[in-house]
C-alpha cells in the first residue's frame, strides 16, 4: 500500500464515519475484491489494502493514531505542521480523543449533511448531543450513563419550543410545552406517563392550573373565566364539582359546596353592595338557614323549613330595633323577643306579650 494512501478514501469512507459504518463499508469491500470472488489481477492487491486499512481504523487507539498523523502532527495533533486553518474550517469532521484513543467530543456532518455535536463519557456512551432533525428542527439530548435519555431541549416536529425529561423506565415525568395556538404548559406526570398537573394557559389564552387523578379526572383547578373572573374549584373522583372559591358573573368573592346531585349545600357570599352573608342549603338546593346583612346593612339570621317559611329569625326590625322570634308550621308567631323605639323590651309567646 503506497504510503500517501488514505485509509478513509480505500474504506470509501467519511474521515467521520462511525465505527459500524467502517464495518459495514469493509464487508461491501471485501465482497467486492475478494480474490475467491474476483478474477482481477489486482483483486488480490486491493484486498489486501482493504485489510490494512480495516484494521487501522477499526481499532480505536490505532485510529486516534493515524488521523492524528493524518492531520500533520503524531505527537499530539496540534503542534507545528498540523492542518491549516483554512483545513480546519473546511473539514467535514473535527474530533476530540484522549490518551486511550476514545472520542470524547465529536462535531461532525450527518448522513443527511445536517451539523452535529456529541460528547461521550470515558465508557464511550454518548451522554450530549446537539443535532438537527430532519425539518431543520435544533435539538439538544442528554442521556444517563447507560445511554438513556433523560433531558430533551428542541423543537418539536412542527417547529414548536418544547422540553421534557424522562425518567429511568422511559417515562416522560417534567415537560414544558407550546401549542399551536402559542399557549405555554407545564405538565408533571406520574410513573406512568399520565399527566398529573398542568399550568399554563387554556385555548383561549387565559392561565389555569388543574391536577388530575390516576384515572384522568380533574381533581383541582384554577382558571381565569371568559370576563377576567378567577376561580378555584375541587372535584370529587366522578369529576363533579365539590367546592368552589372565585367570583361570580358580577365580580363578588362566593364560596360554595355542591352534593354528589350538584346541589349546593353550604355558600358564602358578597352582594355588589359589599354585603356578605353564609347560606345552608338541604339536599333539594333549598335555603334552611341563612346568616348575613339585610338589603340595609343590618346583621340577621333566619332558618326556614321545607316549604321556603321562615321559622327562626334573630335580627332588627325595618326600623333598626333588635329582634327574635320563632313561628310554627302555620307561619304564627310562637315566641318573640323585641325592642321598643324607646329602648324597651317585650316577650311575647304564643300571642301573648309580657313587658
Amino acid at each position: 500500500m503506497p504510503e500517501s494512501a488514505d485509509l478513509y478514501e480505500i474504506l470509501q469512507v467519511h474521515p467521520s464515519a462511525y465505527p459500524e459504518v467502517i464495518e459495514a463499508a469493509y464487508r461491501r469491500l471485501a465482497q467486492i475484491y475478494h480474490p475467491d470472488r474476483n478474477p482481477a489481477p489486482d483483486a488480490e492487491e486491493r484486498m489486501t489494502e482493504i485489510n490494512l486499512a480495516y484494521e487501522v481504523l477499526r481499532d480505536p487507539q490505532k485510529r486516534a493514531a493515524y488521523d492524528r498523523q493524518r492531520a500533520g502532527d503524531e505527537s499530539n495533533g496540534t503542534g507545528g505542521g498540523g492542518a491549516s486553518v483554512a483545513d480546519v474550517i473546511s473539514a467535514k469532521s473535527f474530533r476530540l480523543v484522549n490518551d486511550a484513543g476514545q472520542t470524547r467530543a465529536e462535531l461532525s456532518l450527518d448522513q443527511a449533511g445536517n451539523p452535529m455535536l456529541i460528547m461521550n463519557d470515558r465508557s464511550g456512551n454518548r451522554r450530549f448531543r446537539i443535532f438537527q432533525g430532519e425539518n431543520e428542527q435544533q435539538r439538544l439530548v442528554i442521556s444517563d450513563r447507560g445511554g438513556n435519555i433523560r433531558l430533551y431541549i428542541g423543537e418539536s416536529d412542527d417547529g414548536r419550543p418544547m422540553l421534557f425529561t424522562i425518567d429511568s423506565n422511559g417515562k416522560r415525568r417534567f415537560a414544558i410545552y407550546q401549542y399551536e395556538g402559542g399557549q405555554q404548559r407545564l405538565v408533571i406526570n406520574d410513573q406512568n406517563g399520565d399527566a398529573r398537573l398542568s399550568v399554563g394557559e387554556d385555548d383561549n389564552g387565559r392561565p389555569t392550573l388543574y391536577t388530575t387523578d390516576r384515572d384522568g379526572k380533574c381533581r383541582f383547578e384554577i382558571y381565569q373565566a371568559a370576563d377576567g373572573q378567577q376561580r378555584l374549584l375541587i372535584s370529587d373522583r366522578s369529576g363533579n364539582v365539590r367546592l368552589f372559591v372565585g367570583e361570580d358573573d358580577e365580580g363578588c368573592p362566593m364560596l360554595y359546596t355542591t352534593d354528589r346531585d350538584g346541589k349546593r349545600r353550604y355558600g358564602i357570599y358578597q352582594r355588589e353592595d359589599g354585603s356578605q352573608w353564609l347560606q345552608i342549603n338541604d339536599q333539594n338546593g333549598d335555603v334552611r338557614l341563612w346568616v348575613g346583612e339585610s338589603a340595609v346593612g343590618t346583621p340577621m339570621l333566619y332558618t326556614t323549613d321545607s316549604n321556603g317559611e321562615c321559622r327562626l329569625f334573630i335580627g332588627e326590625s325595618n326600623d333598626g330595633t333588635p329582634m327574635l322570634y320563632t313561628t310554627d308550621s302555620n307561619g304564627k308567631c310562637r315566641f318573640g323577643i323585641y325592642q321598643r323605639e324607646d329602648g324597651s323590651q317585650w316577650l311575647r309567646i304564643n300571642g301573648r306579650q309580657i313587658d
